[in-house]
């Protein structure tokens, strides 16, 4: 009797059983090659067992995926990133081309391609770190932002200006105090002395006091506002009324046989008729160039001429006649007429030729040459010819304030006559320390100029020649005939006040100076200068760029952080500036 088993588990079944008794699974040979899923399963595990102990059992298999969300929501957007639009969910991720130029699966974008993008095959990986060790990591300091051409000179400018007008302040005070001490000494009614105080104590204070302020706007980098005064005519009424007063004050004190009056009394319209038509002339000179220049430049420029020009042209005028009367050897009563006040009556030849000298090229050559050194201090500062001209005669204007102050007080009771004759003594000083500067303004900012070195000669020699010919005026009466010269010294007379014939000279050589001035504001008025000087443009840079620490050297930095593949412009001395996004947004994909 053949015995049957169960191909299934194996056990004995009787014979003509259709199912085993067993595992119930059926007995014939048609059925039997279909195994139940759990049998199969065991002999897997069987035949692995059997074949060693490396061989891998086969894990049960995963269970299913969850189905993905229909939708991602889109990335936060930081500020200055792109953030890719919402794109509808696809089911499954898209098919990924196998070279460039292939076509996706129908539905779904292509892999973008570009520069910077990954290429089909290729792997990015982070770089390894330096061989050596530790390192840390060295910042580079950021350098400190350049200065335009010509600023710590003016810097420096401003410290010189700061200290020397601390300096003038402490000298006038002392000046002060000194000349208190001598008007309590019975010295105090003299117009003379009272003009000399003026001159050597209010000057620096008033004048120290504004070099101190600008001065300390120029260190802290400060801009100076535009120069500008009121209408020229306004205050040429005002030095007309001033005056119109003294010459009244002054009958007043005649008739009552106190002429000229109290020095105290006379002192603030001495002051007003020595400064305003000055002043007049400056407002008219900078409302015909319009304004070309600041309020630090002019004024800084002003007192300047009114306390260090004077006090350097009294010495080196005082070493040159000391010279000029050692070389011809003259006397004592000679020297005296040429270092004093010249005296032009029947003089010797050799005192004509000193005294000629002395006034008509000494006088000339140092005060036009110490009057424009403030518009040379700042000449690299000054853009146009007309502001140099501006600059320039604002130190001849307060040299003049100065002089005739000073010549007022020495008048005493002719000092309405004094004032009267100098009334344009402003245009002689103003234009030709005016033209002074403007000759050192073609010698150094004149490049590119045409006829640059004739027009910077012609004006050095314009603002001596006329100081001198100004000067030589005073010898008239040796050069005219004599009955001309004797009308000349007749006086005549404005109520009591006597006036001088020979005045009139001076009204016409005032008249030519104010023809030249016209004619320089008119020429200079809109003339170009030098181009606007700045620094050069480096880009923001808002912090230094990390460069990290290796033993042959320093790495380069980090990729930008710009739009992934994009190319960076690197601005010098800063962060590597990301390049312009791209006008049509692009999805993100690839490596990351």
């Amino acid at each position: 009797m053949t015995k049957e088993f169960c191909r299934h588990c194996g056990a004995e079944a009787p014979e003509g059983a259709q199912n085993c008794a067993v595992c119930g699974a059926r007995l014939d040979a048609a059925a039997s090659d279909a195994l139940p899923q759990e049998t199969a399963q065991r002999q897997a595990q069987r035949a692995a067992v059997a074949s060693g102990p490396s061989s891998p059992i086969a894990p049960p298999p995963s269970p299913a995926a969850p189905p993905s969300p229909a939708q991602y929501a889109p990335y936060p957007a930081a500020p200055g990133v792109w953030a890719p639009p919402a794109q509808p969910a696809y089911p499954g991720y898209p098919a990924q081309p196998t070279q460039a130029g292939q076509q996706g699966q129908p539905g779904y974008q292509p892999y973008p391609y570009g520069a910077g993008y990954p290429q089909p095959g290729q792997v990015y990986a982070y770089p390894g770190y330096p061989m050596g060790g530790y390192y840390a990591p060295q910042y580079v300091m950021q350098p400190a932002p350049r200065r335009a051409p010509g600023e710590v000179y003016a810097l420096v400018v401003a410290w010189i200006v700061t200290v020397a007008s601390a300096l003038a302040i402490l000298g006038g005070l002392l000046v002060t105090a000194l000349a208190t001490l001598g008007a309590f000494s019975g010295q105090g009614d003299d117009l003379s002395y009272l003009g000399g105080i003026i001159g050597f104590s209010l000057a620096p204070i008033v004048g120290g006091g504004f070099g101190l302020w600008y001065g300390i706007l120029g260190i802290r980098r400060r801009p100076s506002p535009r120069f500008g005064l009121p209408a020229a005519w306004l205050i040429l009424g005002l030095a007309v009324l001033a005056i119109g007063g003294g010459v009244a004050l002054w009958q007043y004190n005649f008739s009552q046989m106190r002429s000229p009056g109290t020095a105290f009394g006379i002192l603030p319209l001495a002051m007003l008729t020595g400064t305003l038509p000055a002043l007049a002339i400056l407002a008219f000179t900078t409302q015909r160039l319009g304004n070309p220049s600041t309020r630090r430049h002019v004024w800084m420029s002003l007192f300047y001429g009114m306390t260090l020009a004077p006090l350097l042209a009294v010495i080196l005028e005082l070493i040159l006649s000391l010279i000029i009367v050692a070389a011809l050897r003259l006397s004592a009563q000679d020297a005296q007429s040429v270092l004093g006040q010249p005296n032009t009556s029947n003089p010797s030849p050799k005192l004509l030729v000193a005294m000629l000298l002395v006034l008509s090229v000494v006088a000339p050559l140092v005060e036009e040459g110490v009057k424009p050194l403030a518009a040379l201090l700042v000449i690299r500062r000054l853009r146009t010819p007309a502001e140099a001209f501006l600059v320039g005669l604002a130190a001849g204007v307060g040299f003049d304030m100065l002089e005739t102050i000073g010549y007022i007080g020495q008048g005493q009771a002719d000092w309405v006559s004094v004032s009267m004759e100098r009334i344009g003594a402003g245009l002689l000083h103003g234009v030709g320390a005016g033209m002074g500067a403007l000759a050192w303004y073609y010698l150094i900012n004149g490049s590119g100029v045409h006829l640059r070195w004739l027009r910077a000669i012609g004006c050095g020699l314009y603002a001596i020649l006329q100081h001198g010919v100004f000067n030589a005026l005073g010898f008239y009466d040796l050069a005219l005939p004599s009955n001309i010269g004797a009308w000349l010294n007749q006086p005549f007379f404005l109520g009591g006040l006597p006036l001088q014939n020979a005045d009139v000279i001076y009204l016409v050589a005032y008249g030519l100076i104010l023809g030249v001035l016209i004619f320089m504001t008119s020429r200079l008025w809109g003339a170009k200068g030098m181009p606007e000087r700045k620094p050069p443009v480096v880009g923001p840079t808002p912090q230094a760029w990390p460069a990290w620490y290796a033993p042959y050297g320093y790495y380069a930095p980090y990729a930008p952080y710009g739009s992934y593949g994009q190319p960076a412009r690197v601005v010098p001395g800063g962060w590597p500036a990301p390049a312009p996004m791209p006008q049509t947004p692009q999805p993100m994909g690839g490596a990351q």
